[in-house]
């Protein structure tokens, strides 16, 4: 060691007597030192075992478990008489674990009645027996009585028959509101005008005839459902008139008096002038009358709705109706 520390101190190195040689002057020759004893803590390292972190890491072997009996593990109570009958052994009921939530899995997967998910987690019947047993049951108990009447029944016949009343309403509204529109108009309560009141009336025979006189040749009338007149196309003005007075639910019952021009003057279009007959005081009213310039022939109505009827209006200045019965139509 002082040679050693001579060397990196850079001081001369003094050299070991050799054999046979003294030693340094002034140190006494040291004496033989007696054999180290070994201790166990002094033994050769290397016989030592070598820690676990330097060695290779080896598989442990695992200890063979000697079976676990009913009073050493602690499992389900429930499982106690299925232990006792011999259908589980202890470790199997400790791996079942809950017995309850075993048999509610079992039921809701399997859709299984309680007591034979119950049984099946027991191990006393296998899935597939308890399947069997459900579909026995199910064969053995009888159909659930059909005796009442389902309310989706009820509704539909409920609405049923308020889908009649409706439509037997309906047609009652619209028999009572054409009568209205072919015998009086939503006109008829305004006034008549002076000039219509002025005019010459025919004088109204006692008693209607019976059965009405045919349509004038050439005429074309048109009635609804109801016998309602919806159009009528003539030869002329007065054949139109005639026509539209002795066909339909009202025919009979209405008298044609003359055929009046409009205001202001139009060539193609005339009022048709009428009076009822079952009530002689009420005023006259008019259909108006229009020309069909491609065919040239005369034409009231539209053909879908009846036929509406107006108070005649008043002529213009120098112009004079034209009377059904003079057989001629113009005006001056």
């Amino acid at each position: 060691l002082e040679e050693a520390h001579g060397i990196r101190k850079g001081v001369p190195v003094q050299r070991l007597p050799q054999a046979g040689q003294e030693a340094w002057p002034g140190i006494a020759p040291a004496g033989a030192l007696p054999p180290p004893g070994i201790t166990p803590l002094a033994a050769d390292p290397s016989s030592e075992p070598a820690p676990a972190s330097r060695t290779a890491p080896t598989r442990p072997v695992p200890a063979k478990r000697p079976g676990l009996s009913e009073a050493e593990v602690s499992y389900d109570p429930g499982f106690a008489a299925a232990v006792r009958d011999g259908c589980l052994t202890p470790q199997q009921a400790l791996e079942r674990g809950d017995r309850k939530a075993l048999a509610l899995r079992l039921s809701q997967r399997h859709r299984l009645p309680m007591e034979l998910a119950f049984r099946v987690a027991e191990n006393r019947v296998t899935i597939h027996q308890a399947l069997q047993q459900k579909a026995a049951l199910e064969a053995k108990e009888p159909p659930r009585p059909q005796t009442s009447v389902s309310h989706g029944v009820w509704n539909f016949m409920i609405f049923s028959v308020g889908a009649l009343i409706l439509a037997g309403l309906g047609v009652h509204v619209y028999h009572v509101w054409g009568d209205y529109l072919a015998q009086r108009g939503m006109a008829m309560l305004e006034p008549t005008p002076a000039a219509a009141s002025t005019r010459a009336h025919v004088p109204v025979p006692a008693e209607a005839p019976s059965v009405p006189a045919p349509p004038p040749p050439m005429t074309v009338p048109k009635t609804d459902s109801t016998g309602q007149v919806v159009e009528v196309v003539g030869p002329d003005p007065r054949s139109v008139l005639i026509s539209f007075c002795v066909t339909g639910r009202q025919a009979g019952r209405r008298e044609a008096i003359e055929i009046a021009p409009t205001s202001p003057l139009d060539a193609s279009a005339r009022w048709g002038v009428f009076r009822s007959l079952d009530n002689v005081s009420m005023p006259l009213r008019a259909i108006l009358i229009r020309k069909d310039p491609r065919t040239g022939r005369w034409s009231a109505g539209d053909g879908r709705t009846p036929i509406m009827t107006e108070p005649p209006p008043a002529l213009p200045p120098g112009t004079r109706p034209v009377p059904v019965s003079a057989g001629a139509v113009g005006s001056s």
